[in-house]
This record gives structure tokens, sequence and C-alpha cells, in this order.
């Protein structure tokens, strides 16, 4: 009897990582035409065709916005819909092919593309719910698209449907917000959004291990806030050590590890007696300290390295942490303090507060920028804003 054969088909599979790499671009930021460019490249590899070219939708016309095989300039070539062959593909809905694309009533040519040198047509319609966002076009010299080719071409459709789908989508979300600027700076990233203690619903924590976690963040901010000389972060630091060092805090959050809402009793057992913590300026400081660190021993994944962080309300200990993960900025629907603001500034961290409608808008993992200059936030970007971002960095 033979045994089972398992194959992994590494790199170098040309077919296989062509189609790998076409849903890796689908996700991609930047300019559309950019992107599709770049699909349409890995599409003419793939299929050995000549030309490839992605027309996408607006209202009545087919614009190209990526293209394999003709200059530069070809970008922005307009059809209707229903005009050409292409049109007829958008208009139709269903795969059509041409051995002599010249030769076909419903040729027409594009003045300047030179198409006329790549006679065989094929072109997939791209249909999103139902209607057609965009229509795939390949070309060669010779030989026409037999059944399986037309097969293919369609299922390598499918990514490029997701990545005009998905612009599509965010489109529809993209905002300029306006709040307060603190801390200058220009940056480009995906939101991580930091949770309220009302949102510490998690499962039960493994707190010793959530407590070395946020020695190490720390010793990470101790280090790169070293050459800071002001007192304000100093002392910040300092209640981040102490608060980890209370042995009192440890052993009510060892008392409720197990349970679920563990981290939320404590933060809210915290915030309901002040009177035990001393003034009320102290006990406000010390409340939110202990509310920010509860969130960060509940939450360990959210917040990634090169995330911009956004928040109800940012304090001090939030803003170590973003020091020491290396967040790329602080953005705030309510107020930053003046402590985090001090942190921040040190790390040349932009921050941005008082932005209304923050949350309306942006979600985990929406890409914004963020500039720290003008208070300005966009919740996906325009693909302008978003060079004009990268040449201010």
């Amino acid at each position: 009897m033979t045994r089972p054969f398992i194959q992994v088909h590494h790199r170098g599979d040309r077919g296989v990582d062509g189609i790998l790499r076409l849903i890796e671009l689908a996700g991609h930021d930047g300019p559309m035409e950019a992107m599709l460019t770049a699909m349409c490249d890995e599409l003419a590899a793939i299929t050995e065709v000549d030309i490839a070219s992605v027309y996408v939708r607006e209202d009545d016309r087919l614009v190209m916005r990526g293209n394999h095989g003709f200059a530069a300039s070809a970008i922005g070539t307009t059809l209707l819909v229903g005009e050409g062959i292409t049109g007829l593909v958008a208009e139709c809905m269903r795969p059509v092919s041409a051995e002599h694309a010249a030769a076909e009533a419903a040729y027409k040519p594009v003045p300047g593309l030179g198409e006329e040198r790549f006679p065989v047509f094929v072109g997939v319609p791209l249909i999103c719910a139902g209607a057609v966002i965009g229509v795939l076009v390949m070309q060669r010299r010779k030989r026409p698209f037999a059944s399986d080719e037309v097969t293919l071409a369609t299922a390598l459709g499918a990514p490029i449907t997701l990545a005009i789908e998905r612009r599509l989508n965010t489109a529809v979300r993209s905002a300029r917000l306006s709040g307060l600027a603190h801390v200058p700076g220009a940056v480009l990233g995906r939101a991580g959004v930091v949770p309220t203690t009302t949102a510490l619903g998690a499962p039960p924590i493994e707190l010793e291990r959530a407590f070395a976690r946020l020695r190490d963040d720390l010793g990470r901010a101790m280090r790169k806030l070293a050459d800071s000389t002001v007192p304000a972060v100093g002392a910040a630091l300092d209640r981040f050590a102490l608060l980890l060092c209370d042995a009192r805090l440890r052993e009510r959050l060892a008392a409720v590890a197990d349970k679920p809402d563990g981290l939320r009793t404590v933060a809210k057992e915290y915030a309901r007696a002040p009177w035990k913590l001393g003034t009320v300026h102290e006990s406000a400081d010390h409340v939110a300290d202990v509310e920010e660190l509860c969130v960060l021993l509940g939450d360990p994944r959210s917040l990634r390295p090169g995330s911009i962080w956004i928040a109800d309300r940012i304090n001090a200990f939030i803003a170590i942490a973003a020091v020491a993960r290396g967040a790329s900025a602080l953005v705030a629907s309510d107020l930053v303090a003046p402590a985090a603001i001090a942190v921040a500034r040190a790390a040349n961290l932009p921050v941005v507060s008082d932005v209304p409608g923050l949350f309306g808008w942006a979600r985990p993992g929406d890409l914004l920028a963020v500039d720290g200059e003008s208070g300005a936030v966009l919740v996906h970007p325009a693909p302008t804003d978003i060079e004009r971002l990268r040449r201010q960095r």
C-alpha cells in the first residue's frame, strides 16, 4: 500500500506565487493606479499575455486605472459602458473573447493606444453585489484564448474585484477630522483602538505574564526617554514604576484575575473610592493611572507597533506604553493629559486631541493620516493626501 504523498508548494511556482501576490496586493494602500498596475504586472506574468488592463467603473464610464504593456500615458483611458468590446463586457456582465478584436462590430479604436498590435482579446467583468465595478482585459498578438484560459482569467479577476471593492468601501467612510495639535509630525498608519475600562470584559488574564510585559514596556520607555529633562516625564515614569510595585493593588488584581470582568471591577473600585487616595487632584491622577494600567494589563494584542493609537482620553501611562511599543501617533476624541503630552513630545510622537466624530469614522485597522502641525486626522485618506503626507515626512 502506497504511503500518502504531501507536497508543500514553496516559492518558485510562478502561477501559485503570482496568485498569492495578487491577493497580497489587493490589501495594499497608496494610489489605486499603482496598486492595479502592479496587479496587472502579476497577471501578465501568470497568463503570459502582452497586455493586461483593469478598467474601473466610475458612474457610466470605464476608466483604465491599471495596465501592463501599454505606455504609462494609457492610464486614464475612458470608455462608456457599452462602448467598444470592453464596454460590451460591462454591459452584458459576461466574459467576451475575440480572435481579432478590430474585425468585430463592437470594436472601438482608442487613438494613440496601439492596441491594434495585440488583436487577440478577452475581457472579464468584475462583479460585486450584482453590479459591474470594472473590467479586466487581456490581449496578445497571436493564438485565440481557449475556454480554460477564459476560465483562468475569470478566476484571476476575483482578487482585483476584492481590491476595487475594498477601495470603494473605504472611500464611503473617508473623512477629514480636525482636533487640537499638541506635538508636530505627519504620520500614516493603521488605527489601534485603546479600550476603555468599561470594555474590559476579556477572558481571565495571566497576571504574572501581563505584569512582566508592562515591566518590559517601562524599561523600553525609560531607554527611549533617557535624554528628557522634563520633570513631568520623569514623574510619569516614576508613577508607572511605583504602581507596578504596589502590593495592595497587586493583591486585589490577583484576587479577581480568574474572573472575566476582574480588571474592570478593580478599575471601578478605584474610581468609586477617591477619598481613600489623598487630595482630589492626587486621587484623580491615581484613578487615571490605575484605569490605564488595567487597560494595558488586559489588552496585549490590539495595540501594535507602528499603529496610530486612538482613545477617548489619553493619560500618562498610555503615552508611556505607546512610546515603548513604537506607536506612530496618539489621537483622542477628548482630552490628552499634560503629562501624556510631555511624554509624547519627549519621544517626538505626534499628538492630536479633541477630535469630534473620531469613533464615528475610525475603526480598528482603518488607514489614518495624522498631521500634528494642523491637528488634521484623515480617515482613509485619498491617494493625493497620502502622497502629500509622504512628502512632508
